[in-house]
Formats: C-alpha cells, structure tokens, sequence
C-alpha cells in the first residue's frame, strides 16, 4: 500500500518558540542554499550524501544547528537535485527517440543515460546542460526530522504535542498541534505566516474499487474533464476559473496603482505598504481557490474511474504552441487553466482505485474527425463539425479521439507534432479526403488542406 502526506497545523504557539524555529530553519536555508551552489551542476552527479556528510562531520563546525537537523537537511537537498536531474533525462528522452532512429544505438544512450555516463559523451552532456541549467533554492523556512529525533506527547486536551530538538541540547521546543494522531516517519516542518506546519506520511486509505471499461477523457477549460461515452464532468470548473482571474486582474491593476503611489508619496509609502499591500488575505483568496479547484478534479476523475478500469488521457507535459495571438484577455484566461490539478487528480486517483492511467500523444487529437478518425471536420468553439454534418461536444470528439490513440501503432507517446500531422494528412490522402478546393462555406466541409494551428488543447467557448 502506498502513502500519501497529510498536513497538522500548531495551535496558538507561543511566539517565541517560533521565533526559536525560524532562526533554525534559516540557518538550514543557508545550508540549502550552499549545497545547491555546489552540487547542483554537472558537478554533482552522482553525488553521495554519506560521502558528504562524514567529511563535513570531519572537517566543518555547523553549530549550533543541532547535528541532524543539518544531516537530514544535507540529505533532502541532495534527493532534490537527484530528482531535477531525472525530470530533465526525461526530456532528454524524447530528443533522442526524435534524433536517433537506429535501435541499438538509441539504446546505448538510455543506457548512459540511466547509469550517469552521459557525464562522458558530448552529445547527451549538451543536451543535460540544456534541460538541467544550475539549480539554486532560497528556501529558508524548513525543518526536516528524521524518525527518532522528535518527540511527542498527548496533551489535556488529548491533541499531540510535537517536541522539535533546539540550539540548545536536552531542550526541545513543544509545538501544540491540532490533530490528535500519533505521528511516525520522516517530517518536514514548513514555517508560514507565524504557524507551523507538519507535513507527515499515512498508509493510503483504501478506496471503492474501478470500473471494467476502457475510457478516454479529454481535459477541458468549461467542464473538467470530458469522457468518450459523451459525460461531462466538473462543469462549474469553467465559471470558477474565469471569475478567478478576473477578479486577480482586477485586484492587480488595483494594487499596481496603490504601489506606484507610494513610489512617488514616500511619507505614505510606510502605511501604504502595510495596510493596503498586504498578502494575506491575498494568500488566502487564492488558496481557497485551489481547494475549489482540487476538489472538482478529484470529485470529476472519482466518477470517471467508477466506470473506467484504464483511462486515456492526454500527455501536457510539454507545453502547448500556438502561433495565433488571440490577445491579452484569452493568454490570462489560459495561463489560469489548471490542468496541472486535472493531471495530479488523474495520477492519483487511479493509483489508488487499482486503475490505470494511460497518456497518448496529444497532437491534434481536437482535430481530428472521431467517426472517420481522420484530419477532417471543424472545431467551433466546443462544438465539432463532423464530414457528414453531424454536431457533437468537442470535448466528447476529443475524448474519442484520445481512446482511439491509445491503440494507435504508428503514432506513440514521443512522436513530435510535425511527424503526427504527416502520419495523419498520408491517411487522409489515402482515403481520397483531401481536395484541392481552398473555399468552404459549411463548418462540416472544412478540408485538411486549410491551415491548422499547431494547438492541442480546448479552444475557449464565445461565452466565456
């Protein structure tokens, strides 16, 4: 069974335990910030954090930082840096599946590239220096507790009293917490905003089982997610997004003109700044915001794999180009688009429910014609135009052509765009479906000849 983070927050702390903390944490963060400067280039591959640690332990004085504080704080940075470098093989990845065609040779350098030769041959060096630039941090408000180092207690009001170690040895600091559970494992204290956060690790509940089916969705701007059987699912996530970035823009242009005023008034610029530029309930705005979001997408994807043993869905990984400039107002719509939730909810929750999670290539898959499966047909807000005149949800044609993907032996995860739109336009020829007409005055007659963005993803409704 994995295991999933849950949050306890402190209670009614007393403010000089943390101010106590915070001195720690920024001590930490200067201790972050040096091991990033030193290992996060190519200089730091391979790096082994024992190694590391027992020559600091020789030759370094890092008092009064309690000693594992500043081990395990070694040892989260390292593990940072580890995971930066295997993001950026990823992409490394797919520029080799694009350059390389020969078998063998493409093998050879995944091979290098998995057991950290790469450092020794030019050509994956370069592209590791173009996808992994030098890493830096200023975290400075993090604790890191290895099991056995903290302590705790129950409290008279039966909630757990966190005892976190200090500068000075035998006194730890007691954090009240507002949770009652007994805490275990590695912990990660985040300092915000005067209130100390514990990020802590459970065994992952188990949840109702799957569906049988085979489902692909196609993720949307309107309605979260959309299913080839023709369900729309999450369909106030559209209406929440947009009053969300108005209302930020709104409240930006506003702040904007408060801060410009004390730019040029300096005898306000101190009240200003304190009373009517401050973040927190800014903060706070935006974090309820996410939680309405989160909660769509985790509601949307739990109705999806109720029916769905595997779903399909779209790799957005890489991002989205569109050469149509189609101006500020629908660039701030977009650039709110949380399709990183939509994406976290799918992983999650498939993993959970014994589903599978899928992704297939993304290109043109709103294009496309989902009765002939081929690049035909016209996307009109999100309606789509079908050869034969049919009208159908473009989110739900989408979705058709996603599950289609999935089985799709010529077009794989990695194929760039341009090769897609190749493999697609030779099927169309070969069917007899391209013309050389350059006029059409039916949506349902658009030919494939016509120029097509490059845009994979949901085009915004006229009404939004």
């Amino acid at each position: 069974m994995s295991k999933v983070c849950r949050i306890a927050h402190s209670v009614a702390l007393n403010r000089v335990k943390y101010e106590s903390l915070l001195a720690q944490a920024k001590m930490l963060g200067s201790l972050r910030k040096e091991v990033w400067h030193r290992f996060g280039s190519i200089n730091g591959v391979g790096a082994n954090h024992r190694v590391i640690r027992s020559g600091w332990v020789k030759n370094r004085d890092l008092s009064p930082l309690p000693a594992k504080a500043w081990k395990e704080t070694l040892r989260d940075v390292l593990d940072d840096i580890k995971l930066y470098e295997e993001s950026a093989k990823i992409k490394v990845k797919k520029a080799i599946h694009n350059r390389v065609k020969e078998s063998d040779e493409r093998k050879k350098y995944f091979s290098d590239l998995k057991s950290n030769n790469w450092v020794k041959n030019n050509y994956l060096c370069r592209m590791m220096r173009k996808h992994k630039k030098h890493g830096q941090t200023n975290v400075n408000n993090q604790i890191i507790l290895e099991d056995g180092v903290y302590g705790q207690f129950t409290g008279k009001d039966g909630k757990t009293w966190l005892k976190i170690p200090g500068f000075t040895k035998g006194k730890p600091i007691a954090v009240p917490l507002n949770t009652n559970i007994k805490l275990s494992g590695c912990l990660r204290v985040i300092l915000k905003e005067d209130i100390v956060n514990v990020h802590y690790a459970i065994e992952q509940k188990k949840h109702r089982p799957c569906g049988d089916r085979i489902i692909g969705v196609d993720k949307g701007y309107t309605e979260a997610f959309a299913d080839c059987l023709g369900n729309l699912y999450g369909q106030s996530l559209g209406k929440i997004l947009t009053e969300g970035t108005k209302k930020r823009n709104k409240r930006g242009k506003a702040r904007n003109k408060l801060f410009q005023l004390a730019k040029k008034k300096l005898h306000k610029r101190k009240n200003i700044l304190k009373y009517n530029l401050g973040a927190k309930k800014l903060d706070k705005n935006n974090a309820h915001q996410k939680k309405l979001i989160r909660n769509i997408a985790f509601q949307s994807v739990h109705a999806i794999v109720d029916l769905a043993q595997e779903v399909r869905a779209e790799d957005l990984t890489s991002p989205i180009k569109n050469n149509q400039d189609k101006g500020k107002g629908f660039n701030r719509l977009m650039s709110g688009w949380t399709k990183g939730s939509l994406a976290e909810a799918l992983e999650t929750v498939t993993k959970a429910r014994g589903s599978r999670l899928r992704l297939v290539n993304a290109a043109y898959t709103s294009q496309m014609d989902s009765n002939i499966r081929q690049l035909s047909g016209r996307r009109v807000g999100d309606k789509f135009y079908h050869t034969n005149g049919d009208v159908r949800h473009a989110g739900t044609n989408a979705a058709l052509n996603i599950n289609h993907r999935g089985d799709d032996t010529e077009i794989t995860l990695y194929t760039p765009y341009r090769e897609v739109k190749k493999i697609l336009i030779a099927r169309l020829s070969a069917s007899g479906g391209v013309s050389s007409s350059n006029t059409c005055d039916r949506p349902s007659m658009t030919l494939v000849a016509h120029e097509k963005s490059a845009s994979t993803e949901s085009e915004l409704p006229g009404n939004l």
